[in-house]
């Protein structure tokens, strides 16, 4: 049995910590053991593994982790090293990086063959960009979708259309600038109480900001952290994305898998989950997100919200034997 170590920095709420679940799925764990090891990539000496086979790195690089992720291969020949690319994409490039060339070169050392055997994209808009980014050799790079395992979503009744009553609009996730729920707020305080709703969910930085902007809106409400999902998604009638940058976007996945039509962002990953499960559009400014769900509001919710399910529920074994295969394979190269 191979033995997984996978370093995490940041065990908040987010799609990194809800991905490695799939890990503990009966179709990997009867060939892995899988333990997850926090650390500080600031660290200029990374751990000495000595009982790991395959090691997997979960937090992005930076010009002040280079070290860590050298002395890793360095204390650690042994092992095979994975990393999983969960944040930085096309759009984060455009959008937060002044530097273009200076970042792309933090790339291509942190991540040359040297550094790491593998990387694993979380998109297929992120493994093109990231391929070209940082050099990559494509047999190095490939695409795993993650999995946070939350079949319970599956339950849930699909959405109903309901004359007369007005769109009850869901989005949840931390809230950051990154998830654009400012301009998101802004747009449903445009359209009457009877029209529109929308549920706010989850905590961070930017909740006293968002407040601020929903003001005495009657039909914006935030309902806090979200620790019954399916109770959430219960409350709506579809899920919005309006993120500024996303690498794959679990929330997508989730709002199929409970049968909610979504409305996301036209960029990074968030196209790749659409199909017939809602609408792609660009969602950067108020405007552009009244104008979406005017759109939206017409289209056949619950067709889009039985075909967001039928797609998603596919998703899970191709995860779990996307990672059973690379497990696989490095299992026979030890062999």
């Amino acid at each position: 049995m191979l033995r997984v170590f996978h370093l995490l920095d940041d065990f908040g709420m987010g799609g990194v910590t809800n991905g490695l679940r799939v890990f503990d799925d009966p179709v990997i764990a009867e060939l892995v053991n899988s333990m997850v090891l926090p650390i500080d990539p600031r660290w200029r000496l990374a751990p000495h593994l000595p009982d790991a086979d395959v090691i997997v790195t979960h937090f992005p690089p930076a010009w002040n982790n280079l070290p860590f992720f050298r002395t890793l291969r360095l204390r650690n020949p042994h092992a095979h090293l994975v990393h999983v690319e969960h944040t930085y994409t096309a759009a984060y490039e455009r959008r937060r990086v002044p530097r273009k060339a200076r970042f792309r070169a933090m790339l291509r050392l942190a991540l040359s063959a040297r550094a790491v055997d593998e990387i694993v994209c979380v998109s297929r808009a992120q493994a093109r960009w990231l391929r070209q980014a940082a050099g990559l050799d494509t047999t190095r790079c490939r695409t795993i979708y993650p999995w946070s395992c939350k079949d319970e979503l599956l339950k849930i009744d699909p959405v109903a259309p309901r004359r007369g009553q007005p769109l009850r609009l869901g989005c949840y996730g931390r809230l950051a600038t990154v998830k654009n729920f400012g301009p998101l707020i802004e747009a449903c305080k445009r359209f009457c109480p009877g029209e529109i709703e929308l549920l706010v969910g989850g905590y961070g930085t930017q909740e006293d900001e968002l407040r601020v902007i929903a003001g005495d809106a009657a039909n914006i409400r935030f309902h806090g952290e979200v620790k019954d999902l399916a109770g959430f998604m219960a409350q709506c009638d579809a899920i919005v994305m309006p993120s500024l940058w996303e690498a794959y976007g679990q929330v997508a996945t989730e709002a199929r898998l409970a049968a909610r039509p979504i409305l996301v962002a036209d960029i990074d990953g968030l196209p790749e989950q659409v199909g017939g499960a809602g609408l792609c559009v660009r969602l950067d400014t108020a405007d552009a997100i009244e104008a979406a769900i005017r759109r939206f509001r017409m289209m056949p919710l619950t067709q889009m919200a039985l075909s967001g399910r039928a797609a998603a529920r596919m998703i899970g074994n191709q995860v779990r034997f996307a990672w059973r295969d690379l497990f696989t394979r490095v299992s026979l190269s030890r062999a």
